[in-house]
């Protein structure tokens, strides 16, 4: 007689140990989507002359950075199908843990290539969670702001001054600017590639893939808004200078009263390629930027980018 285990039995009734459906014969797979703060938000961006450094010998330290995200979406071009959660989360990532927050998970996919990926940074409502580690304070202020991201950091430089924007010899000193942004806004992510070029994600067979949205902590610092690699140098002056009562607060009214012709020279930086059209005042530069801190897989990009009612 022959014997079948109950582990035998099992693996029929769930689509097989293999990672081969039983029945139709289809490889499957899992896949787990976890949120990861880059660097630049944890740890802080330093002065220096490297690729990731503040160019004009600022340094940045966040005390605060929050994010709402969510609606994550997968559509396969090879198999036709498509996956998708619409929760949305309100993420500390100043205190993330270092694996990221677990968002979404897929399980029994076809092991075939995800090509079409997406999420948004929407506007949160009542019904966004506040992930494990996240307080119900922040989820309270991310809601009632109306945020899609809320920051609050810190500039120092021990010789730092303040110039008037677009007079740059009219300075005073200044060591310290703080500033607290609430973007009310919301940005659609799509078409989602590795730095590699590799677009969407790959289901192992019989096995899991990680999948990591990543948080740009440095995008208002760069000299341009990127559209693919982030190939662009990094300030922070025109932070320092757009503090025009000089009390130590950069906000958001003062970078509205900034032209963006006086707080950003030609010679250092380009201003095409926001979302939301023409760039007028700092602050349309500082929202722009915010459009496109949702990266992928560490240093890819999500290029398409929608403005979220």
């Amino acid at each position: 007689m022959v014997r079948i285990s109950s582990f035998t039995v099992a693996c029929v009734l769930l689509a097989g140990c293999s990672g081969e459906d039983s029945i139709t014969g289809t490889a499957k797979g899992n896949a787990q989507v976890f949120v990861v703060a880059e660097e630049s938000i944890t740890s802080g961006i330093e002065p220096g002359t490297g690729d990731e450094n503040l160019q004009d010998g600022w340094k940045v330290d966040y005390s605060k950075f929050l994010v709402s995200i969510g609606n994550f979406r997968a559509k396969s071009t090879q198999s036709g199908k498509s996956i998708g959660d619409p929760t949305v989360w309100i993420l500390d990532l100043k205190n993330a843990p270092a694996s990221g927050y677990v968002t979404a998970t897929f399980n029994d996919l076809d092991a075939v290539r995800f090509d079409k990926v997406g999420e948004d940074m929407p506007v949160p409502t009542a019904t966004a969670k506040a992930a494990t580690g996240t307080s119900e304070v922040d989820r309270k202020l991310m809601i009632d702001g109306g945020y899609s991201v809320y920051v609050e950091g810190t500039l120092s430089k021990a010789d730092g001054q303040s110039c008037t924007p677009g007079k740059p010899t009219e300075c005073v000193a200044a060591t310290s600017i703080k500033f607290k942004w609430g973007f009310a806004m919301g940005t659609s992510f799509d078409d989602c590639a590795s730095a590699q070029g590799d677009t969407g994600f790959a289901v192992p067979s019989g096995g899991s893939v990680q999948i990591k949205p990543t948080i740009h902590g440095d995008h208002w610092f760069f000299s341009d808004i990127t559209e693919g690699a982030e190939i662009t140098k990094r300030y922070a002056q025109y932070v320092a200078d757009a503090d025009a009562n000089h009390d130590g607060e950069t906000t958001i009214d003062e970078l509205k009263a900034v032209k963006a012709t006086d707080a950003f020279p030609t010679s250092k930086y380009k201003l095409s390629g926001g979302v939301e059209g023409s760039i007028t005042t700092a602050w349309d530069f500082v929202r722009s930027q915010a459009r496109t801190v949702h990266d992928f897989q560490g240093d890819g990009e999500c290029p398409t980018r929608t403005v979220l009612k």
